[in-house]
């Protein structure tokens, strides 16, 4: 059964993620950086590293906030709400994007949504942050509306505010510490005056400098706990990862090449040796009979074998060669095939004086066509080699290199039969993609016409 589309996208995205943007870390803590954030490999990470830290924190604070206040009902109406409000805010976002990337949306609608995803779920939070106190100050004191502070003496600053200037009220008993003993010591707090105005605004500013680190600190473990820093690392991550995969085609398109190179290197060590012991066996018969030709054949070999040494040397590993010199050792192979065959006739044609070109790809057609509608042929043959600019419609240019013959064909229409064709097919598509092809089809007048198409270079 074939996956469809979107389970393929999250097979996809749960997988880890390459050695180049990975934090290639194995602890417990830190194991969600080796996977995509907002999959859902790295929610489950990440929950078990919030539950491995918060828990031990949580109990270490309500120790310390036993040891400190023994009053069991103001620890717990702050400890609860905080403690789940946390945990909602740290993992019901995270959870809604989770979602939002497994829809597999397109990259802008997907980012407008996990921002989206981020923000409800911090707006969610701060609902469940105010029903759990509510609900925690009515199971506790009877009433969700009541204040209550865990320092009774930091909210009495002035006359005004002592508890005894207020009218009596279970909302004013609490604020002022809920007992008569913390109340006497907020009012013993108040009897203190300033003795100037200097020591008050040097007090002011403490105060107001306190407010703005807390202030600080809160926001920023705030953006941290509701997602605004996985948000960020998700940005981060896919440009990393788009950087990754585009060196990783690149290694690949690399290897491949390689791979072809190789391939045309074993391809010319196992022709050539055939093509040489043929070639001097033709010298050899014609040395007693035809002396004439015989000497035009060693000429015509040491004019191939000149113009195309180099390039076996180089086993087609370079990546480009002239045009000039391969239109060189085609006229040489086919006067070399000329003086073997006196019933061969040729010509070679251009339109461009030279330009770059893969190597050994135009011999290969021409061989290609001597041993499969040449040789096979009785009576007259005949062998065009052109090379011409043509213009696409993507306003860029194109060289055309074609062998047409009027061998004995084939029936039909194909493209890239034979090892050496197929060769040339792995070559174009490694070097230049789908901006190349090699096409092989019948002429109408007889024979077979192969055509290769590659971006024009200079």
């Amino acid at each position: 059964m074939t996956p469809t589309p979107s389970a393929l996208h999250q097979r996809q995205i749960d997988q880890p993620l390459p050695s180049e943007v990975s934090l290639q870390s194995d602890t417990w803590l830190t194991r969600a950086r080796n996977y995509p954030v907002f999959s859902r490999t790295w929610y489950r990470y990440r929950m078990q590293a919030c539950f491995g830290v918060l828990i031990p924190t949580l109990l270490f604070c309500a120790l310390i906030g036993l040891m400190i206040n023994s009053d069991m009902r103001k620890f717990l109406t702050a400890a609860i709400p905080i403690t789940i409000s946390f945990f909602s805010l740290h993992l019901v976002g995270t959870l809604a994007a989770v979602w939002v990337r497994q829809r597999n949306y397109r990259e802008r609608k997907e980012i407008v949504l996990l921002i989206l995803a981020l923000l409800l779920g911090a707006a969610f939070s701060y609902g469940v942050f105010n029903g759990t106190r509510y609900a925690t100050k009515y199971v506790a004191y009877g009433d969700g509306n009541i204040t209550i502070y865990l320092d009774a003496n930091a909210k009495i600053d002035t006359d005004k505010e002592h508890p005894k200037n207020k009218p009596a009220s279970t909302s004013s008993a609490f604020s002022a510490g809920v007992s008569d003993g913390a109340a006497a010591g907020a009012a013993g707090a108040t009897t203190g005056k300033p003795k100037d105005s200097s020591d008050r605004i040097s007090n002011s500013s403490t105060i107001m400098a306190g407010d703005i680190v807390g202030n600080l600190t809160a926001a920023g473990f705030l953006i941290y706990a509701g997602g605004g820093v996985d948000l960020w690392l998700f940005f981060r991550q896919r440009k990393r990862l788009v950087e990754a995969l585009r060196l990783q085609e690149l290694r690949r398109e690399q290897e491949a090449r390689r791979e072809a190179e190789l391939r045309l290197s074993v391809l010319v060590a196992q022709v050539e040796p055939h093509f040489l012991f043929n070639t001097l066996a033709g010298v050899r018969s014609a040395i007693l009979t035809e002396p004439g030709r015989a000497t035009a054949i060693v000429d015509h070999l040491v004019d191939y074998l000149r113009a195309t040494i180099p390039q076996m040397r180089n086993d087609g590993s370079a990546e480009q060669a002239r045009l000039s010199k391969q239109l060189e050792a085609v006229r040489a192979y086919l006067s070399l095939m000329q003086a073997r065959i006196p019933r061969l006739s040729f010509s070679v044609e251009s339109d461009l004086v030279d330009a770059a070109l893969p190597p050994l790809m135009l011999i290969s057609l021409v061989e290609n066509a001597i041993k499969h509608g040449i040789e096979p042929k009785i009576g007259p043959a005949h062998i065009t080699v052109t090379a011409k600019v043509l213009e696409h419609e993507d306003d860029k240019e194109y060289l055309e290199l074609s062998v047409a013959d009027n061998g004995v064909g084939f029936g039909g229409t194909t493209s890239g039969s034979g090892i050496g064709l197929a060769n040339i097919q792995e070559r174009l598509q490694s070097m230049y993609g789908k901006h190349a092809s090699l096409t092989i089809k019948a002429r109408p007048e007889g024979g077979v016409i192969a055509s290769i198409v590659l971006p024009l270079s200079a």
